[in-house]
């Protein structure tokens, strides 16, 4: 996963709530893009956990994966 790929995820029209995972096995959840930042550089992320418990730096080299989580099509 690069900056690049973050970037596009976080400005998608309509967004769509993502995961990133880490090779720890650890994962955070961003539920709307204003829960995380990128850095100029690209190397660093910043994500604010939605129960405003504080927040995490995240080394974006270390990032394997997103997971995107469309929401299911309503029924009518």
């Amino acid at each position: 996963m690069n900056a690049n790929e973050l970037r596009k995820l976080l400005r998608a029209t309509p967004y769509h709530s993502l995961t990133v995972c880490l090779g720890s096995g650890k994962s955070y959840t961003i539920p709307r893009p204003e829960f995380a930042a990128l850095s100029p550089d690209g190397q660093t992320m910043v994500v604010w956990p939605s129960d405003g418990g504080g927040m995490d730096v995240l080394d974006v080299p270390l990032i394997e994966r997103a997971e995107v989580r469309r929401q299911a099509a309503r029924r009518s």
